[in-house]
């Protein structure tokens, strides 16, 4: 039997195999994923998760350098591979969380030490990866005339892999998953073993499920970073976490302590206790505060903040408070009297806490009389629900005392852009008016950045002069600010500095407002806030370009609200504040430009490093180059705009991403599996390259239209519609890889190897670089970056006469 050769009756194991093996990959990554983001934050977790996965280049480079030394012996590694893997996804995260390898994100940027431990970390992470991905990557090379059949089993685990982590997480504490998820390449390894390599592999399958079992019994805790805010909290007094769900949304924890108590700037006027005691957290960070019911409503905390300003001059009977989160705004609207309140909350795990275990201690908020909780993202609940109008609209507190770091800085926020701003004005009853407050930042972003989209929603929406719509009053840490659908009344007027005068608060907006009043009871030396607030207010051009921060609105196509940060400002910010406070002002996106150089740094060493062991077809590797890495560019770039469009448009953002995925993973398999019957030449290969490039272009023109017209319809139409429009590229585009491979095989069989690895550093990169691109130019551009991708693929074809042989490979 040849070397690298399969007997037929071991293929149907060989695809159940690596069908599993991939599952577990997918999964881990995800597990991976939940794990340091509640040591740590969901950034430092995309960072060190970036660099574990370039073990699916390493691996090719690997193979590139030593092929028919590893293929020599593939019945023997590629099982012990996987089970290798398994039992280090077993491990790898306790390892890291103990001794010197434990380190605090924090830390490094503030001096304190920890790069080692964070290197270590990095190649820790990586052995999975890069031991599963090897296995992986023998497979397809040692038969990469099957790779279309290899290829789609290697998909559609992937795809399972991706519900299997949302299940295991819902159902399992997070130290728990990876134990589960590493007995599946274990299984695969053993699946593939025979009589020839089951003597190494057997003690390895024991000693994997032995630790599973040990580990498994064991009472394991999460050590988390100092600087999280479930760590902080529970260094109060009498503190303890009271309850602990796991959930596909992350890790749900209730904390209690007598000295925890909620008064976000509450007024100097304020006489009594200061309400507290129980508040929630998501993978440790705060969620939101249960406030214990009042048999005074008229003492509800809220009434003494800036919050209670749309109360000040209206008496709402429809509210609808979105990202309602605990509750916090419901049980303010029901302190005012108000007789039906929609709230809208995206997290069904806390939903259910509320309604059952903290039923008590929020005194059934959310089944109160008129009080509707909808578990769905804001902005499709709006959508979906078109006869509905509000007298109120209410967002929750921005930002957090002392600021966040910009941690945040990547999320999308598709409440607070401008389309969600116009479409909230939309669902406004005559009268009605949308509320919005913000801690106080230094320097200040999301204070400017709060009316500059007003402003510029209202313009949009008709309304001649906002100055006359809008109302802000200040504290001495927040700041709330009102956009009315009518122009504000005198008694409006009369009645917002008569609240300010009771409760010790400054006017900061009000039509004819005099400058000398915005500091009657706030004091503050620095006028500058001022200045640039007025500078928008009298739509200024340059009131927005001038500033050191990016404070423009954000949009569906940008929706970083938070993202404050420019690129081309760095220097002159790093002056003012000095280097090493500039971490502390937008950690979140120095960490992605962090990543971004990482990777690429190591990727272009993975992939140049095969060159010299490739030297025989130097004149043709440039093809091989362009055509595998734009396919791994490309397809991701896909991938990340499918699933930012969908969460949308589907309403419910962790399943959405999860369909999306799965989607892109089912129809792949299939286009692969379909490549297996084609002849891989390079004129169909150049025509499949330029249909998904037309398909990928016409998406980027014509998918927002059309989500945003069909938003509103059935279950079964949205669902039809996520099936075509995610399904039909993804189909095409899945047939493009393994076709190169089959045609990479017949004229360059050395050049596999590294065409694996160029696929797998260009997808890591392209993560990375799609989300950047994405936050600086929004995301139709990367969609027809995409497109561009897909071109250039075509392109490596289309000169095939010079860099490939003509011929086809049936």
């Amino acid at each position: 039997m040849a070397v690298g050769k399969i007997p037929e009756n071991v293929s149907n194991r060989l695809l159940i195999s690596l069908g599993l093996h991939s599952a577990a990959i997918i999964a881990f990554q995800l597990s991976l994923m939940q794990l340091i983001s509640v040591v740590q934050w969901h950034h430092f977790a995309y960072m060190i998760i970036s660099i574990a996965m370039l073990g699916f280049g390493a691996s090719g480079t690997l193979l590139a350098l030593a092929r028919k030394k590893i293929l020599k012996h593939a019945h023997v590694l590629v099982p012990l591979l996987m089970m290798l893997s398994g039992v280090l996804m077993m491990v790898v995260f306790p390892l890291s969380r103990t001794g010197f390898l434990q380190f605090d994100v924090f830390l490094l940027f503030s001096g304190g030490g920890g790069w080692l431990a964070l290197l270590m970390n990095y190649l820790i992470f990586f052995l999975p990866f890069f031991f599963g991905a090897l296995a992986i990557g023998i497979i397809f090379i040692r038969q990469s005339s099957e790779i279309g059949s290899l290829y789609f089993s290697n998909l559609i685990g992937s795809g399972a892999g991706g519900l299997l982590a949302l299940w295991l997480m819902a159902v399992f504490f997070p130290l728990r998953v990876p134990l589960i998820i590493g007995l599946l390449p274990i299984v695969s390894g053993l699946l593939l073993s025979d009589h020839r390599s089951i003597k190494w592999n057997a003690p390895v399958g024991a000693a994997g499920l032995l630790l599973a079992l040990v580990l498994f019994s064991t009472n394991q805790q999460l050590q988390l970073s100092e600087y999280k805010a479930l760590e902080k909290t529970l260094h109060l007094p009498e503190a303890k976490i009271t309850h602990t769900t796991p959930s596909v949304y992350g890790l749900v924890q209730v904390v209690h302590s007598s000295a925890q108590r909620f008064a976000p700037a509450v007024s100097f006027s304020y006489t009594k206790e200061i309400p507290g005691g129980k508040a929630v957290f998501v993978n440790g960070d705060f969620y939101g505060h249960i406030l214990p019911p009042s048999a005074n409503p008229n003492e509800h905390i809220l009434n003494f903040t800036t919050q209670q300003l749309p109360y000040v001059i209206s008496d709402p009977q429809n509210v609808l408070c979105i990202n309602a989160g605990t509750g916090v705004a419901v049980s303010h609207a029901l302190s005012n009297g108000v007789e039906k309140i929609d709230a809208v909350i995206e997290n069904r795990a806390v939903v259910g806490l509320m309604k059952n275990d903290l039923l008590q201690a929020s005194g059934g908020l959310f089944q109160a009389p008129g009080v509707k909780a909808h578990t769905l993202q804001a902005r499709n609940f709006l959508a979906r629900h078109s006869t509905r109008h509000y007298d109120l609209i209410v967002l929750p507190l921005l930002e957090g005392f002392g600021g966040t770091s910009g941690l945040n800085a990547l999320r999308e926020e598709y409440s607070y852009t401008l389309e969600g701003f116009q479409l909230m004005l939309q669902k406004l009853n005559p009268g009605g008016m949308i509320a919005v407050s913000t801690w106080l930042d230094y320097p200040p972003r999301t204070s400017l950045k709060i009316p500059a989209t007003l402003v510029e929603a209202a313009l949009i929406s008709g309304i001649e002069d906002p100055m006359q719509h809008l109302a802000a009053i200040r504290s001495w840490g927040t700041v709330t600010f009102i956009l009315k659908k009518e122009p504000l009344s005198e008694n409006d007027l009369i009645a917002i500095r008569q609240y300010c005068n009771e409760m010790f608060f400054d006017p900061l907006l009000l039509p004819g407002l005099d400058p000398k009043d915005r500091q009657q009871f706030n004091m503050t030396g620095d006028t500058q806030y001022f200045e640039h607030l007025d500078r928008i207010m009298a739509r200024d051009p340059l009131a927005l370009e001038d500033y050191g921060f990016a404070i423009a609105p954000s949009t569906d196509n940008k929706p970083y609200f938070s993202q404050f940060l420019r690129l081309g400002s760095l220097r002159h910010l790093s002056e003012i504040f000095g280097e090493e406070q500039m971490p502390f002002l937008e950690l979140g996106y120095l960490t992605l430009i962090i990543t971004l150089i990482q990777s690429t740094i190591l990727a272009l060493i993975l992939i140049v490093s095969p060159l010299f062991a490739l030297k025989k077809s130097q004149h043709k590797k440039s093809a091989t180059l362009l055509y595998f890495g734009a396919l791994g560019l490309g397809y991701m770039f896909a991938e990340i705009i499918l699933i930012q469009r969908f969460v949308l448009y589907l309403g419910q953002p962790v399943f959405a991403v999860a369909a999306v995925i799965s989607i892109m993973m089912l129809f792949s398999g299939l286009g692969s599996r379909l490549s297996q019957k084609m002849n891989a030449s390079a004129r169909r290969i150049r025509s499949i390259a330029m249909l998904v490039a037309g398909l990928l272009l016409l998406f980027a023109f014509v998918l927002t239209p059309l989500l945003q017209a069909s938003i509103a319809l059935g279950h079964v139409f949205k669902i039809t519609i996520s099936l075509l429009a995610i399904g039909i590229p993804a189909f095409v585009m899945g047939m493009l890889f393994p076709l190169g491979i089959r045609f990479l095989d017949k004229h360059n069989p050395e050049q596999v190897p590294w065409a694996w690895g160029i696929n797998g550093c260009l997808s890591v990169i392209s993560t990375s670089l799609a989300t950047l691109i994405a936050v600086e130019s929004g995301f139709q551009t990367v969609i027809i970056i995409a497109a561009l991708t897909y071109l250039f693929a075509a392109i490596a074809f289309s000169f095939s006469g010079q860099i490939f042989q003509k011929k086809s490979v049936s």
